[in-house]
């Protein structure tokens, strides 16, 4: 796995910056503080000597396919190369998964998108867990904000990430790296 390009989801409006569906883009935001990085359009860091890009796309997560395609084209950049990080109802506050996406199907609508324009789903992903709902308003439960313990569990979830991302990035050992982000610590 030779990670080029860091792509984190989440909506633009900044009235849904804190929600839950937003967890992507706040990965790239800690990713970029922990690293000193200023903040730009396409966010480029040097890790252990390999360029790797950060982007966050300008739209709603539901319609970012489009704006995907067009940063990994103008960077020339394979989906093998790409890793997507995002929200996941699945996973418990405080826990996330890393795993390659390829013959896997999509219950989230950001990468359904995003499969919609780059058809070939040989990318990885990063799901960062934000549990699920006591009720069934799924899409009012995404864009709400986690209560504090949710929040500091989706943090600490994020540094851990960010801390075994750039190891992946410096060894390109996924299978050893993956075992350390999928441990549950819930």
């Amino acid at each position: 796995m030779n990670i080029k390009l860091i792509i984190g989801l989440g909506n633009k409006n900044k009235k849904l910056f804190n929600t839950r569906h937003n967890v992507g883009m706040w990965f790239i935001k800690k990713f970029l503080k922990l690293n000193k990085i200023v903040l730009n359009k396409i966010y480029t860091k040097n890790i252990y000597t390999k360029k790797i890009f950060l982007y966050t796309p300008n739209s709603y997560i539901n319609k970012c396919g489009k704006l995907i395609l067009k940063v990994k084209k103008k960077l020339k950049i394979k989906n093998k190369n790409i890793l997507i990080v995002y929200d996941d109802i699945n996973i418990l506050p405080g826990n996330c998964k890393i795993q390659n996406n390829i013959n896997k199907k999509s219950t989230h609508n950001g990468i359904k998108n995003i499969l919609k324009y780059i058809k070939n789903n040989n990318f990885y992903k990063l799901r960062i867990g934000i549990g699920k709902p006591k009720n069934n308003d799924l899409i009012k439960f995404v864009i709400s904000k986690p209560n504090n313990t949710e929040k500091l569990l989706i943090i600490k979830s994020i540094k851990k990430c960010i801390f075994y991302i750039k190891k992946l990035i410096k060894y390109n050992k996924l299978n050893k790296i993956q075992n350390l982000i999928n441990k549950k610590i819930i």
